[in-house]
């Protein structure tokens, strides 16, 4: 049985994974809040999350096989960012889009910075 280095997980990786789980929740909000009506509600509060969801598994998950490499990972994750702030501000308020994408953007910036840092 052969035995893999375990990888090392620290606060930042754990806030990370917050804001990754906060677009996910803020695009559900930001759906359910989007029009009149019931049915496009739903749709939306459904559709946004999973079109989010399979974009960041494809280009982002730490398991894709098919992984941006830095920096262009992290355009690619500030552009998901954006499209999620700009949506949550719009049906959620302003200051909850603007939070999210400062806080997601520090994070991920300063993983990949790391990231180009390690040898």
């Amino acid at each position: 049985m052969s035995h893999q280095p375990q990888a090392r997980v620290g606060a930042l990786d754990v806030v990370a994974f917050l804001c990754e789980l906060a677009m996910l929740t803020l695009l559900v909000l930001a759906g359910a809040e989007s029009t009149e009506s019931l049915l496009w509600r739903v749709v939306a509060a459904i559709a946004l999350p999973v079109v989010a969801a399979a974009i960041w598994s494809v280009w982002m998950a730490p398991t894709s096989r098919r992984r941006l490499r830095n920096p262009i990972r992290l355009y690619a994750q500030l552009a998901l960012f954006a499209v999620t702030g700009a949506v949550a501000g719009t049906f959620l308020g302003w200051p909850v889009g603007a939070v999210f994408f400062l806080v997601s953007a520090l994070v991920f910036g300063e993983l990949c910075r790391r990231e180009l840092r390690t040898p």
